[in-house]
C-alpha cells in the first residue's frame, strides 16, 4: 500500500512538472525577472540600478563555469575510454535489477559526493547511465535523480564542502565574528553525520526502491534515451572499426594516432598529482579534481585522436552550462548589491530565538538559494547578517553554519543550477527528475529537523 502511494504521489509530481516547469534556461530568466522586480519592489533600487547590478554580476561565475564544464567533458572522457568502461561494465553487474540497481547508484553517489561533489555528481552520472545500460528495464530518470541528490547533498558537507573548509583557514572574512571552527565541529559535527547515514545511504535509497516499479513490472528505458546512450557507444566502435592502417595514414595522421605525446603528457600530469596529495592531503578543489579527470583521459584513450573523439562528445553535453550560469551571476549582484540578501535573511532573524533559529535560518537559506546557487557566494552575501543574528541569540557558531550549510545544500535537490553537469552526461532536463527530487528534499528536511530536535 505504502509504495503503491509513493509511486503514486511521484508520477502525479513528475506528470505535474513535466507540464508546468519550462527548461532551465528559460527558468534562469523567470528568476532573473522576479529578481529584478524584487529589488525594486523591497529596496531603494531604481530600475537603472538593478540593470547596473545585473550587468555588473553577469560574468561573476565565469572560471567556475569553466571549471563545472570540464567536469562534464572530462568526466565523459574518462567514463568513455575502453579501460573504464570495461570496469564500470563489471562494476555495474552487482545489482541485478531496478530495484537493486536504484540503491546501488544512491549508496555509491552519496559516498562520493562526501569524498568531493564534483567526484559525485560525475560517477553518480555515469554509474546511473552505466547501470541502467546493463540492466535496460529501470526508471532511468529516478536512477538520474537519486544520485544527483546524493552527490550534491553529501557533497556540500562532506570534506570538500566549501563552507566547512572556508570557516577552518585563518584569515577567512568572517573569523572576527565567528573564529576558526574546526573541521570535528562541522563535517565531522555527530549530528551531521547521523542526519547524513541516517538521510542519504539509509532512507533516500530505499525511498526510491520503494517508489520504483518491481522487476517483473518494469519497462525498458525510454527508448529516446537509450537510443542516445548506443549512438554513442555505436559512433566510438565506428571510428574504431573504420581507422586507416598505419600505411594509409599520413605524416600528420600518424602523430594525431600516435600515443608518444599522449602517454608523456598525461605521466607528467600523474606525478603532479601524486605530489599534490602527498604534500597537501586531501585537498581535492575543483581545479586538481579536473586536472586529474584530464591526464587520467588523456592515458587511458592513448592516442590524441580518440581523445579529441571523447571530448567532442563530452564538450556537447555542457552547452548548458555556457548558456545558464552567467544569468545565475547576473541574479547574484541583483540580489547582493540591492540588499535584497539581507532583507530576507533579517525577516526570519527577527522572529526567532535560541531554539528555532536553525530551523528558520534553513528556511532563509533554502529561499536565497534558489536565486543564489553558489555555495561561497552565498556565505559572502548572506553569512555576516545571519551570523551576527545567531550570535546575538546565542546560538553556538558551528550550529550555525550547520543550519546555514543545510538550508542551501538540501534545497539544492530542486534547484536546476547544480544538476546541469550531471543531466549532461545522462541526457535529461530537470523537469524529467523534479518530481523525484522534491519527494526527496521534504523527506530530507523532514529527517535533518528531527535529528537537530533531539540532538540539539
Amino acid at each position: 500500500m505504502v509504495r503503491k502511494g509513493l509511486r503514486k504521489l511521484s508520477q502525479m509530481l513528475n506528470f505535474g512538472m513535466d507540464r508546468i516547469l519550462p527548461d532551465a534556461v528559460v527558468l534562469a530568466l523567470i528568476l532573473t525577472m522576479i529578481t529584478f522586480v524584487m529589488g525594486i519592489a523591497l529596496t531603494d533600487s531604481s530600475p537603472f540600478d538593478m540593470v547596473l547590478y545585473w550587468g555588473e554580476g553577469f560574468w561573476g561565475f565565469l572560471s567556475f563555469s569553466m571549471q563545472m564544464t570540464l567536469i562534464i567533458a572530462t568526466g565523459y572522457i574518462v567514463a568513455s575510454a575502453p579501460a573504464a568502461k570495461r570496469f564500470l561494465v563489471r562494476l555495474c553487474k552487482i545489482p541485478k535489477n531496478g530495484v537493486q540497481g536504484v540503491i546501488f547508484v544512491g549508496v555509491a553517489s552519496a559516498i562520493l559526493g562526501w569524498i568531493s561533489w564534483g567526484l559525485g555528481l560525475v560517477a553518480g552520472a555515469i554509474l546511473a547511465r552505466s547501470v541502467a545500460l546493463n540492466l535496460r528495464k529501470v526508471d532511468f530518470k529516478l536512477y538520474v535523480a537519486v544520485a544527483y541528490t546524493g552527490a550534491i547533498t553529501t557533497g556540500l558537507f562532506g570534506i570538500s564542502g566549501s563552507e566547512f573548509l572556508l570557516v577552518n583557514t585563518p584569515g577567512y572574512f568572517m573569523e572576527d565574528l565567528l573564529g576558526l571552527i574546526p573541521l570535528s565541529e562541522t563535517v565531522f559535527e555527530p549530528s551531521l553525520l547521523i542526519a547524513q547515514v541516517l538521510g542519504l545511504i539509509i532512507v533516500v535509497p530505499l525511498l526510491a526502491a520503494l517508489i520504483h516499479t518491481k522487476a517483473k513490472d518494469t519497462p525498458e528505458m525510454d527508448q529516446r534515451i537509450l537510443d542516445r546512450f548506443l549512438e554513442q557507444e555505436e559512433a566510438a566502435r565506428a571510428l574504431k572499426l573504420n581507422r586507416k592502417s598505419k600505411a594509409e595514414m599520413t605524416l600528420a595522421e600518424r602523430i594525431d594516432n600516435s600515443p608518444v605525446t599522449t602517454l608523456i603528457i598525461g605521466a607528467a600530469g600523474m606525478i603532479y598529482v601524486v605530489y599534490w596529495f602527498a604534500t597537501r592531503g586531501m585537498d581535492l578543489t575543483l581545479d586538481v579534481m579536473n586536472f586529474t579527470l584530464l591526464m587520467l583521459g588523456i592515458i587511458l584513450h592513448g592516442t590524441p585522436r580518440n581523445l579529441l573523439t571523447a571530448a567532442e562528445e563530452g564538450v556537447r553535453s555542457a552547452f548548458g552550462v555556457v548558456l545558464q550560469f552567467p544569468f545565475y551571476a547576473g541574479i547574484q549582484g541583483m540580489m547582493a548589491s540591492s540588499g535584497l540578501v539581507a532583507i530576507i535573511a533579517n525577516a526570519f532573524a527577527d522572529g526567532s530565538n535560541e531554539r528555532s533559529f536553525p530551523f528558520l535560518c534553513y528556511f532563509a537559506m533554502a529561499i536565497i538559494n534558489f536565486f543564489i546557487p553558489s555555495s561561497g557566494g552565498i556565505f559572502m552575501v548572506a553569512g555576516p547578517a545571519l551570523g551576527q543574528a545567531a550570535l546575538d541569540l546565542g546560538v553556538e557558531a558551528n550550529k550555525f553554519l550547520i543550519s546555514f550549510t543545510a538550508g542551501e545544500t538540501i534545497s539544492n535537490i530542486i534547484q536546476p543550477f547544480w544538476a546541469i553537469p550531471l543531466l549532461g552526461i545522462a541526457g535529461l532536463k530537470m523537469k524529467d527528475i523534479m518530481g523525484y527530487c522534491i519527494i526527496f528534499f521534504v523527506v530530507l528536511t523532514l529527517i535533518f529537523f528531527g535529528v537537530w530536535a533531539i540532538m540539539w
